[in-house]
């Protein structure tokens, strides 16, 4: 079964939408979620590109966020420091976009466990330094995630990429505990600036905003197997990567 979702990689095809967040109720079914409303509708109105390009950070923080949290009640990261950029994020999402990824950290509890060894294997070798993390660095990054949406881009894809950013994020704080905040201020940028220049964003508006992610990743997450397997390939280019990103 294929993910009904899926375009050509920066296609401009508008898909199906069964999902959008607003501040408000509106005229439509759907179900409320604090500051988020997932709509039942088959069909919504694609979202703006600024818009979503000007909610990717946020989803992406409030994305390793909840998964720190949701790790950390699982006693997976119980022998590491508390970090304060993470133990002191706000306990109530603040905006729509902080919902939404909290959500999809949710989504991305399963991802995350079946496949971390992949991504860690990935990520083994990559290596940030005050002194480095830049141009070169990103472009390492990029290369593999572009093999993350290769052909096609789809919410499963991306919620691949929210969760290789993680694993990331987590190896940051794992090897380099004293650097984490400027670390995972870099792993931000990667994550949002790839989303933005690749167009990415474009797609998503395309699709109704992240908030359409919230219907559609729970289908989307069972196809992922050869997907995730797949990234081992490039664990060439992980090296590489991860040689100027993590150690």
């Amino acid at each position: 079964m294929t993910d009904s979702s899926e375009v050509n990689y920066r296609g401009e095809r508008p898909g199906r939408v069964v999902a959008s967040a607003t501040g408000s109720s509106g005229g439509y079914g759907g179900t409320q979620l604090g500051l988020l409303r997932v709509r039942s509708m088959s069909n919504v109105e694609p979202d703006t590109e600024e818009n979503v390009e000007a909610q990717t950070e946020t989803v992406f923080r409030n994305y390793v966020y909840q998964s720190y949290r949701h790790d950390s009640m699982r006693q997976e990261l119980d022998l590491t420091p508390a970090i304060p950029e993470l133990v002191n994020f706000p306990t109530d999402p603040i905006s729509p976009a902080a919902q939404i990824g909290r959500e999809l950290a949710r989504f991305g509890d399963d991802i995350n466990e079946k496949y971390a060894d992949v991504f860690d294997g990935l990520i083994s070798s990559l290596s940030i330094t005050d002194t480095d993390g830049g141009e070169e660095t990103y472009n390492a990054f990029a290369n593999i995630a572009r093999r993350v949406l290769s052909g096609s881009v789809s919410w499963g894809r991306i919620m691949i990429l929210l969760s290789f950013g993680y694993r990331m994020a987590i190896r940051a704080m794992r090897t380099q505990f004293s650097n984490f905040s400027w670390l995972l201020s870099k792993i931000v940028s990667f994550v949002t600036r790839f989303v933005i220049s690749e167009r990415i964003s474009k797609w998503i508006a395309d699709h109704g905003g992240w908030a359409a992610a919230l219907s559609f990743i729970p289908e989307a997450s069972n196809n992922l197997f050869w997907l995730v397997s797949g990234l081992a390939t490039v664990s060439v280019l992980a090296v590489f990567v991860y040689h100027h990103f993590l150690q």
